[in-house]
């Protein structure tokens, strides 16, 4: 599994694809036009199927699900609701945006991690979405 992940000059990150084989990473960052394709890598994963779950939080980690469950028992509400802990994206399938290069992660399913994903109810709701992600890959 392959991920391509950009920078830019303003040091946004985005994940520009995610493949699950190399030649088909190498061939859509050969796809993104030369001026961006500076600011972009390949980045080999340890996940080795579909789904992926990514972790948004000062760069990008892969996992699945029970990364993923790990990484939220470890997170403690800190009291503000509208402070985002991290972004969790699910990727059930190769990621090839239309436009190479540019950041599409939105149209990725995604959840803003807020104290309130964090408790019961939501985090039980959310828990049982990403678990039928899981299931459903």
């Amino acid at each position: 599994m392959f991920s391509i992940e950009a920078t830019n000059a303003k040091k946004w990150r985005w994940i520009a694809g995610v493949f699950k084989d190399r030649s088909a990473a190498e061939a859509f960052l050969q796809a993104i036009p030369d001026a961006n394709r500076a600011m972009q890598q390949l980045v080999e994963l340890s996940v080795a199927s579909y789904p992926i779950f990514v972790i948004e939080d000062r760069g990008f980690e892969y996992g699945d699900l029970s990364f993923v469950r790990a990484r939220l028992g470890a997170l403690v509400p800190c009291g503000d609701e509208d402070h985002v802990h991290m972004n969790v994206y699910a990727i059930r399938e190769d990621f090839v945006p239309v436009k190479p290069g540019v950041d599409s992660m939105g149209s990725l399913p995604h959840w803003h991690i807020t104290d309130r994903a964090l408790v019961p109810p939501r985090s039980e709701v959310f828990d049982e979405e990403l678990a039928r992600i899981a299931r459903n890959a």
